[in-house]
């Protein structure tokens, strides 16, 4: 597909197709909008169709160069279906990329390009691994072997009438080579990494006062997921490895949904066995500047999955300059290993294994080495900001999807490319083969 250029917009026309602009429901939408703005910085015409958004959203689409668009709604017609419409679009403007995002808006972007953009090239990003995650989940009602099965079809069939697959991080990218392997002529699935842009520069230094916090935030419905009962014994066990003078710790989870603030925290305590160990829940929040403060107040973030496809709290952390402990089991953790070989900042990375009693001890060592030397971990954590930001941005991605698209040959300068394109795809059309 190569990408064309017209006086009227000086880059490509990119339409990405969410649920949401802000992350009510959680990470896909963050990387969207991460992803939204760094197509604007790098020249897009970057636009977004969502089922509705309020002024604030639009505000903020449009300072980061975003055009926020909503779905043309018909009374008794789901928010999904909604999004299969084709949006009001500036004059003049006809995507030249449509972007769905795995089985949560992938077939609504699949109709839009085969009932309303039919010479755009469609991306299927992928962002999880049913078989992986599935049979991590508490209270479903059918089989996870069904429900994993059913899902990961949907992506497949999405995706293999896509005209390119992205695959988010390195976990996804090894998976997705492997299973578009068997399709003879299906390009190697893309890969894009999500950005560590730094939410600011600043210096950042242990927060005075006590009890130190450790802070755990994310979708908790899926708490076995998430490591919730790893990191509250994690935790326990870190306190007996602490000098009898050291400052007392909490351990703040981010991320109880509606109304289960109070029966997570009953559990945790449960799994910590430690009637002294200071715990908080909170619930679940869409609001930027609360995560900001949590992510500043903590000296350190853990992040202990058992499965994740990436790990965007993870990247949340880094960028915000606060020590941070992930999983081994995460797109991050091997996307650090990988930038990051031989490097001490890789410590950054702990193991999640299959043996719990193995994992609680290791997890326990790590977070009780950040709190006993506060100030190294946070020149640490500084460290790996400027390391990792310098190779991650928003932008990179971006720039990187537009390349791959179009073949080296961008809107900026791929008009004579487009010309014969098209001249080559009206010869098909006449011609008897």
């Amino acid at each position: 597909m190569d990408i064309h250029t017209s006086p009227a917009t000086p880059g490509p026309v990119v339409l990405a197709v969410a649920t949401e602009w802000f992350s009510a429901c959680g990470g896909l939408s963050t990387f969207n909008r991460g992803l939204c703005i760094g197509l604007a910085a790098c020249g897009a015409t970057a636009l977004c169709v969502v089922p509705a958004a309020s002024e604030e959203e639009r505000r903020h689409a449009t300072a980061h160069g975003v055009t926020l668009l909503t779905a043309r709604r018909v009374p008794g017609m789901s928010t999904r279906h909604v999004l299969s419409r084709r949006p009001n679009l500036p004059a003049g403007l006809t995507p030249d990329i449509v972007i769905g995002h795995g089985r949560i808006t992938g077939a609504q972007a699949r109709i839009l390009v085969e009932d309303h953009f039919p010479t755009a090239a469609r991306l299927h990003l992928v962002h999880m691994d049913p078989d992986e995650l599935e049979w991590w989940r508490d209270g479903q009602v059918e089989d996870a072997g069904e429900r994993a099965d059913s899902r990961a079809r949907i992506e497949w069939e999405l995706a293999c009438s896509a005209t390119h697959v992205v695959a988010v991080g390195p976990r996804l990218h090894a998976l997705w080579r492997r299973d578009l392997s068997v399709l003879p002529g299906k390009p190697e699935p893309l890969r894009v990494d999500p950005g560590l842009d730094p939410f600011d520069d600043g210096p950042r230094t242990p927060p005075p006062g006590e009890p130190v916090q450790l802070l755990l935030y994310g979708r908790m419905a899926d708490y076995r997921i998430k490591g919730v009962d790893l990191a509250a014994q994690a935790v326990a066990h870190a306190r007996t490895l602490l000098p009898a003078d050291a400052p007392d710790v909490e351990l703040l989870v981010r991320g109880a949904p509606p109304g289960e603030s109070g029966p997570l925290r009953d559990r945790i305590l449960a799994w910590a066995g430690d009637g002294g160990l200071r715990v908080t829940v909170r619930p679940f929040t869409t609001d930027a500047e609360h995560l900001r403060q949590d992510l500043r107040r903590a000296t350190v973030v853990i992040m202990p999955s058992r499965a994740e496809s990436f790990g965007l709290a993870g990247t949340e952390a880094i960028a915000a300059g606060t020590p941070a402990l992930v999983s081994d089991r995460s797109g991050l953790g091997m996307m650090l290993r990988e930038l990051l070989p031989g490097s001490r900042l890789a410590r950054a990375v702990v193991p999640v294994g299959l043996r719990p009693e193995d994992d609680v001890v290791r997890w326990a060592h790590r977070i009780a080495a950040v709190l006993v030397d506060r100030d190294s971990a946070f020149l640490d954590a500084a460290h790996l900001r400027r390391s990792v930001a310098a190779l991650r941005t928003w932008r990179g991605a971006a720039r990187g999807l537009l390349d791959a698209v179009g073949d080296g040959s961008t809107r900026l300068g791929g008009e004579v490319a487009h010309r014969a394109t098209v001249e080559t795809r009206r010869a098909e059309r006449v011609s008897p083969g």
